[in-house]
């Protein structure tokens, strides 16, 4: 199960408020989207993260981990975002270079000659 960083950012607003709708509302969402986001999280952790009431829920033992574990998550996404981008460059480059794929540059094709 792959969860994205999206998820676990619309799990954090929605765990900050405590509302669905106000989540919905502050990330412009459809409040299903919002509810989908948060499942697809619970199903990933494998437990119920929020008790949900008729205006609001309140997060669960397994809800507050998952919380922080989300807020250590997107800090380290926001630093590999950061990373400069001349270094992964070079870097793939390099790799590339000293990768062994795809047809040797001596192998060409046989030229076609036309007869008139």
């Amino acid at each position: 199960m792959c969860v994205s960083t999206v998820m676990l950012y619309t799990f954090m607003i929605a765990a900050s408020t405590g509302s669905i709708a106000e989540t919905a509302k502050r990330l412009r969402y459809s409040k299903s989207t919002v509810l989908y986001h948060i499942r697809e999280v619970e199903k990933a952790c494998g437990s119920e993260l929020v008790e949900r009431d008729v205006r609001k829920f309140t997060l669960t033992r397994s809800g507050q981990k998952a919380l922080e574990i989300s807020e250590q998550l997107l800090q380290k996404a926001d630093e590999l975002k950061s990373l400069p981008a001349a270094d992964s460059r070079a870097t793939s480059t390099s790799r590339l270079r000293d990768a062994n794929v795809g047809p040797s540059k001596n192998l060409r094709q046989p030229r076609r000659t036309v007869s008139a």
